[in-house]
């Protein structure tokens, strides 16, 4: 261990996401001369991680989307800059959705089914049975969609009841979570406007990491500890036995990874040993948030092949007309839910790429890359990114889902060309395969903030944006109401803390 005196610096950040990066930026900005952020991987730009695939290809692994463009305030300085120069940073990639199931096929603007106008009845009972009157209890999400099939049987016909509960699940690949895990309260909320798909977040870390002096950055350095100290400053250690003593220091973390430090101390990677302990009312607002597991799969294809007509298609998982009996039988909907099995969220050798939905974006039609980006939710996450490094198997696992897809886009099987030079112009061949690893991820430990029934989020960010203290302060998706599990949240809350540590100084 280091037996350095300790290095003196006004800010110490910690976490060079975009939180902590525009923290940095801003405190430059402001006139702050003396600021050091530590980051322990070997890379700036936290969850947004832009990586090089089959003829360099690009694509963010993490964060892919500006969300709410009519008032994200990212988005909007991106437009201004693309304004400028001309450069193009972005595309409105929103689209009537293809939808399709394994038996059935396409079952999208169907004059017969009509999905699409019952799944936005549903979000309307959404909002009716949370809204209309209030402390109306929580439920997940799978819960309140039987009770919308019980109560709407009548007005239903047996293919709408069969097929739209799995069609309203693409919802799950919003929030990282399966629908049995995932809060009916949270599960629908507004967009406010379009979004736009980034090319690529790469440019938007590396803008942001170029606005503030080079010397401030500090890779592959993992924070053990931060104590306040009696004198009033901070002091925070590393790993390496480095030692800052500081004026101020911002936390940037996941709230995945900062739940670590309300646990003891067993080794875990990433954990930080708060002194004093987290204060009780950041404790308590653990119990009322966690975080979902919402993880990528790029497809590479040699050439595109198949249609472009629409940039999403969701894949259905799997239903039964036997399920449909079961809710037309139900008396009520504690006889439905009695009657329905009991399936298990652990995920399990039998499990088959149908057994949950699943969200491709056809990249060609937006992009114009001969690629699929395959949004998959929890517990299957956590299987495929175990498995990631067998490219073999993970294309094994989606080859049915994938083959289904090109069958609906106009096309033929998919050929497995990853160990071949053979090419098929004419035919869908794959070349490549990248899977994210968030959930193994030890500076990750998931995606991001996401409610299970009966979660308050509020807790957490009323009790992140007060901060340990005025010297010990939370940057992150996880500490803002607006844009929270967005990027543009995590940016401005590091520029919140940033002006709030500013006018300390003055």
């Amino acid at each position: 261990m280091s037996t350095t005196l300790p290095i003196k610096k006004t800010v110490v950040i910690i976490g060079a996401g975009i939180a902590g990066l525009k923290s940095a930026s801003t405190l430059h900005q402001n006139g702050v001369q003396d600021c050091i952020i530590l980051e322990a991987r070997d890379r700036i730009g936290g969850r947004l991680h832009t990586v090089t695939g089959y003829q360099g290809r690009k694509y963010d692994i993490g964060a892919s989307w500006h969300h709410d463009t009519l008032t994200n305030p990212l988005f909007l300085e991106e437009a201004q800059l693309t304004s400028r120069d001309g450069k193009q940073r972005f595309v409105f990639d929103d689209d009537n959705f293809i939808y399709i199931d394994e038996e059935r096929g396409r079952v999208d603007h169907d004059e017969k089914l009509l999905l699409e106008i019952v799944d936005n009845e549903m979000s309307k009972f959404a909002e009716l049975e949370f809204h209309q009157q209030l402390d109306v209890p929580d439920c997940s999400f799978f819960q309140l969609v039987m009770k919308y099939l019980v109560q709407r049987r009548q007005f239903l016909n047996n293919d709408q009841i069969r097929y739209f509960p799995q069609l309203c699940r693409y919802l799950e690949l919003w929030h990282g979570l399966d629908w049995k895990l995932l809060s009916a309260k949270d599960t629908y909320f507004g967009h406010q406007g379009r979004n736009a798909f980034a090319l690529n977040y790469d440019t938007v870390v590396k803008r942001i990491g170029d606005s503030f002096p080079q010397e401030w950055m500090r890779l592959n350095c993992e924070v053990n500890s931060i104590k306040r100290e009696p004198s009033g400053n901070v002091t925070v250690t590393c790993d390496n036995g480095t030692v800052y003593h500081t004026d101020y220091a911002i936390v940037t973390v996941p709230q995945s990874v900062l739940n670590l430090s309300i646990k003891p101390d067993m080794g875990l990677q990433g954990r930080i040993e708060f002194q004093p302990a987290l204060k009780p009312v950041i404790q308590e607002a653990f119990e009322k948030i966690h975080f979902g597991g919402l993880g990528k799969v790029i497809f590479e294809f040699e050439e595109c092949c198949w249609s472009k007509e629409s940039s999403k298609i969701a894949t259905l998982a799997n239903s039964t007309d036997d399920f449909v009996k079961i809710v037309r039988d139900a008396k009520d909907l504690d006889d439905l839910n009695s009657m329905l099995e009991k399936d298990t969220l652990q995920w399990h050798p039998s499990a088959s790429c149908w057994d949950q939905p699943l969200l491709f974006v056809n990249l060609p039609k937006s992009t114009g890359v001969a690629s699929f980006m395959m949004l998959m939710q929890a517990p299957l996450s956590n299987h495929i990114e175990s498995i990631r490094d067998d490219k073999e198997s993970v294309f094994r696992f989606f080859q049915p889902v994938l083959n289904k897809i090109m069958k609906c886009l106009n096309s033929v099987d998919v050929i497995n060309g990853m160990n071949s030079a053979e090419k098929h112009i004419d035919k869908p061949t794959l070349k490549n395969i990248i899977v994210s690893n968030w959930t193994r991820e030890p500076y990750s430990r998931g995606a991001y903030s996401a409610c299970f029934p009966g979660d308050d989020p509020v807790d957490m960010v009323v009790a992140m944006s007060n901060g340990q203290d005025s010297r010990i302060r939370f940057a992150g998706e996880h500490t803002v109401m607006d844009g929270a599990g967005c990027a543009y949240g995590a940016w401005e809350s590091g520029k919140r803390e940033a002006d709030h540590i500013s006018s300390l100084m003055q």
